[in-house]
């Protein structure tokens, strides 16, 4: 059957194999590669982010420790009260009352609520992610591994042509 095609087609049947193995390497994978690793820095982000979240968690929750500590004093120093509403009106990003230990206790709870809400979402997309990476390393694989094949085919062929001559020699 060999004898029937010309040598020089067999060897750019070959030559193009390699070719579209390269092209697929080059474009393809790396295409995914740098979604890859773009995915990697969002999640690292987010992660770092969900840190800072929790620190934010944990910094109001001092705070509230504080408000109790002084409440429980007895009365406030008009001073260290005023300073203390400005403090945490920072961190709640609303008007506070240090008059209703309930109510400060209601809104340190829901601005908790809502950052562990932030939290969750964040964790979500993450694991989102981990599916969306783990279905791109698999498409890289296979890309990997069908430019492997063609390669293996493309050398084959070229090779043929050396096999062809020792052939009829």
């Amino acid at each position: 059957m060999m004898s029937r095609v010309p040598t020089w087609f067999v060897v750019l049947i070959g030559l193009l194999f390699n070719i579209l193995a390269a092209l697929i390497s080059h474009f393809f994978i790396d295409a995914k590669t740098n979604q890859l690793n773009s995915l990697s820095m969002q999640m690292s982000n987010n992660d770092k982010e969900i840190g800072l979240l929790w620190e934010q968690i944990e910094g109001i929750e001092r705070k509230r420790e504080i408000f109790y500590l002084l409440v429980n004093q007895g009365e406030i120093n008009k001073t260290v009260a005023s300073q203390f509403v400005l403090l945490l009106e920072k961190h709640l990003h609303q008007k506070v009352r240090v008059d209703d230990i309930q109510v400060v206790d209601n809104q340190i709870d829901l601005y908790q609520e809502a950052i562990r809400n932030e939290i969750d979402s964040k964790f979500f997309l993450n694991l989102e992610l981990v599916e969306l990476q783990m279905h791109l390393r698999s498409e890289v694989s296979t890309l990997r591994n069908w430019s492997i094949f063609l390669q293996m085919i493309g050398l084959s062929l070229i090779l043929a042509r050396d096999l062809s001559r020792k052939h009829h020699d």
